[in-house]
């Protein structure tokens, strides 16, 4: 548009002294600076984060600067907000954090405000004509944030900016995270480890639940599901022998059948979840039976929805 409106000006006013043409001539060379950017991937999105896992919220990306003009552009980059607030959202629930790092030039370039904002120490992109640059960025996103599974996600612009604030081309990102559906269990109370192994003493075999404080720590990305075997189908064996005393278990108030794998519900609710589930060990007859050690192995597994 500026282009065009120059060239009929010129031609309504081709009686101007050359003086007067001089003075617009800066206008001109303004324009003949065009700056293209070719962003890959087009949504800077961290895949398949696990938020119980061990592997940083953080991946990079880069932008390609190229100038399509005929004079030399010199401009700093800039990243404003689509729509604020600030934060990746799946549409509903608290915002998540991020940080967004220029790793060319070691410059936080965060929207934070709505926008990046400029600092003395940020250095000037300059591009000649049809020259190109590539800026190296990473997206880090704050990890205590994240709690639910889900698509994360946060529109921004990137401008060429130069000190004056003129804009010589522009284009749109979208930054995100795919949070991954994830649970992790432990437990919490009388238990010792031996191998890598919990190992639960039940202390003397008498009918009745057994005295021991023991709990399931669960947390969980959504609602979860829990299995639970039993080597023993729900017996505590003496070593390798024949003798052996019936028991069950209940996990959070609900009994749990050890003749198989057994499936069961965790708590109702959406949402990240950090539950408590009380373990109690109910022993069956003991009357008539040899003296001895009697146990039996457990595995519990837990998967999120």
């Amino acid at each position: 548009m500026f282009r065009s409106s120059w060239l009929v000006g010129a031609a309504l006013l081709a009686s101007f002294s050359s003086a007067q043409a001089s003075a617009a001539a800066p206008g001109l060379a303004q324009m003949d600076c065009v700056v293209r950017m070719t962003a890959t991937p087009t949504a800077w999105t961290i895949q398949g984060y696990d938020p119980f896992g061990d592997v940083a919220p953080e991946a990079t990306f880069n932008i390609v600067y190229v100038n399509d003009g005929e004079k030399d552009c010199r401009f700093s980059p800039a990243f404003d907000l689509d729509q604020p607030p600030f934060g990746l959202s799946s549409g509903s629930g608290d915002r998540i954090g991020y940080v967004l790092l220029d790793l060319t030039d070691s410059q936080d370039v965060t929207p934070r405000a709505g926008r990046s904002v400029r600092t003395t120490l940020q250095r000037e992109i300059v591009l000649k004509p049809h020259q190109s640059r590539t800026i190296l960025y990473k997206l880090a996103v704050d990890a205590d944030k994240v709690r639910d599974a889900g698509n994360f996600s946060q529109n921004v612009i990137v401008e060429a900016r130069d000190a004056g604030f003129r804009t010589y081309g522009g284009t749109r990102l979208t930054l995100g995270i795919d949070v991954l559906p994830s649970a992790r269990i432990g437990l919490a109370g009388a238990f010792t480890m031996n191998d890598g192994q919990a190992v639960v003493d039940l202390g003397e075999l008498r009918q009745g639940v057994a005295p021991v404080p023991l709990q399931l720590r669960v947390s969980s990305t959504s609602r979860y599901d829990l299995a639970v075997s039993s080597a023993n189908l729900g017996k505590l064996r003496m070593d390798s022998t024949q003798w052996s005393v019936p028991y069950s278990l209940a996990i959070g108030g609900q009994s749990v059948n050890l003749s198989g794998t057994a499936p069961l519900s965790g708590p109702v609710g959406r949402g990240y979840r950090r539950d408590s589930l009380p373990i109690q060990f109910i022993v069956g007859d003991v009357s008539n039976k040899r003296a001895g050690v009697y146990s039996d192995i457990i595995s519990i597994s837990v998967s999120a929805r």
